[in-house]
Order: structure tokens, then sequence, then C-alpha cells
């Protein structure tokens, strides 16, 4: 768990108008030798920061004052530039009120060209962050850093189509593989265009370091990963082997398995079975 507040253990102490541009600093104790580029929160407490981390583009944002109890888990957020939204797949730890993940290079370039970044996180209030200066700060943080996005392609003798090939590549920080059935199109809101299911639990990181499902997976359960066309929005749930379910009318459904006290016991395996309510997909009773 991050126990240190990254760079800023000063930040609520630097004034509104200097907060303003982007700077750069060290890096927390945790991520030793680093330095960041960061810009503060209008607020004038917390931060949304760009390091180089393993080579490779590493985003964090932290500073919510109301930060709750828990471990820590995989979890996305939202960094909108001006009028263009991007969804980041990371690590939330929720004691510190922080986030990470790898950002694409589409978002780099935003952060570095855009006026302003409102980060959205789940369960918090947005925040937003000026991104004047960022372009010389984040030039700054990168310099010798890899920005090129890792390649989509599995890096086993199978090169069959992976949807989320950029995805996969950037939680694994290069090559893969995947194995048949974790991903899965079908229509599971109310458009006509297939929707996208990833079973973290079938991908594999060629760095094993990574940890099993390049990270998204626990002990017993993984995430799932669902991409909506309707709303355009994603959607993680913890399971394993998911399947789609067909119904004569209406959208498919999705059916996991689960274990623990949603089954009644620790120990027990069970179904579920999820549907679209209008706005995401949740367990039918």
């Amino acid at each position: 768990m991050y126990r240190t507040c990254i760079l800023v253990s000063c930040l609520c102490l630097v004034p509104l108008k200097l907060a303003a541009d982007w700077q750069i600093g060290p890096g927390s104790e945790i991520f030793v030798g680093a330095t960041s580029a960061f810009g503060v929160t209008n607020k004038g407490v917390g931060a949304l920061g760009l390091m180089c981390r393993d080579n490779q583009p590493f985003l964090w944002t932290q500073g919510w004052a109301a930060s709750k109890a828990g471990a820590d888990r995989q979890e996305s957020f939202t960094v909108v530039v001006d009028d263009r939204s991007f969804t980041v797949s990371g690590r939330h730890t929720p004691p510190d009120g922080l986030w990470t993940g790898v950002p694409s290079t589409d978002l780099i370039n935003a952060l570095k060209t855009g006026s302003i970044a409102v980060i959205e996180a789940p369960g918090e209030a947005p925040i937003a962050v000026s991104l004047r200066g960022s372009s010389r700060a984040i030039a700054t943080a990168m310099k010798g850093c890899s920005t090129k996005t890792a390649s989509p392609t599995p890096s086993t003798g199978d090169r069959r189509s992976v949807l989320f090939g950029q995805l996969i590549a950037s939680a694994c920080g290069g090559g893969y593989s995947i194995a048949d059935g974790a991903e899965l199109t079908g229509r599971l809101d109310n458009d006509d265009t297939p929707d996208l299911v990833l079973d973290w639990g079938g991908v594999t990181c060629d760095d094993r370091s990574k940890g099993r499902g390049a990270g998204f997976c626990g002990a017993a359960l993984c995430t799932i990963q669902i991409a909506f066309t309707q709303t355009q929005t994603r959607q993680q749930i913890l399971g394993v082997q998911p399947e789609l379910v067909k119904r004569s009318v209406g959208p498919n459904m999705l059916r996991t398995k689960t274990q623990g006290a949603t089954c009644g016991g620790a120990t027990q395996v069970c179904s579920v079975v999820w549907g679209w309510n209008g706005t995401k997909l949740e367990p039918m009773k």
C-alpha cells in the first residue's frame, strides 16, 4: 500500500497563484529517484502527475480529503482534457486517496496541449487541474522515457486480432499472451453494436513480475472488464469464467462465477448472472 503522499507533502502550503503552473519535483519515498511533472488541483491540495517508471509513462492522481478505508484494488478513473475523455485503468489505494495507471499516448499529448484537465474518480467529486506550463514540465519528466505505445499484438505465435490489445500491452508493459475465450463480443446494452468483454484471468504478461492477469487478479477472482458501445463507458466486475447468456428477446446477459459471502460461505462457489439496467450491468435477482 502506498503510505507516502506522492511528491507533495508540502503541496498544501503552495499558494494557489503559484500552484497554477505545472511543476517538476522529486518522487515520493515509494518511487525512489523518480521525477514527476505535476499540476495542483483547483482546491490547492492534491495533484495530477506524470512520471517515468520502469521506462514507461506512469500517471497518478491524489489528494481527495476524504480518504477511505479498504484494500488496494484495480480500478479505473477518467481524465477529461477540454472536451476529450480518457479512461485510465490501474490501482486504487483508498486510504491514500491515490489512483495510478498507465496513460495512453493520446492522453499524454492531450495533457501537454490542453488547457484544463478534470479528474473523475469513482465515488469522488470531480476536481480540475490547470494545464498551464504542462508541456515543458511533461517533456522534462518524460525525457529518456519510452513514450511509444506497446504493441497490441500478442507475443506468442498466435497473431489473431486482440480487441483489448492496446490496454493489455500497456498493463503488461510489452508482450503478452491471451487464452482462448478471454475476450467475448456480444450485445449487452440496448444498441445493436456488439459490446466487448475481457477476462483478465486469461492474460499472461511476458514480464511475470506484473503478476497474474497483469495484476488484475487476486487469489481467487479476477477483474472482468466490459466496454459498452451505447454509453461509451467501461465497467469492471470481479469473477472468473465469464460467458454470454443469450435471450430470445433483448440483450444478452453475462454469467460469471464467484466465491465467498455472495455464495453463502468463504469457500463456496456459485454463478452470478448480470443484466443491463440502462447504464451498467447489475446482478439479476
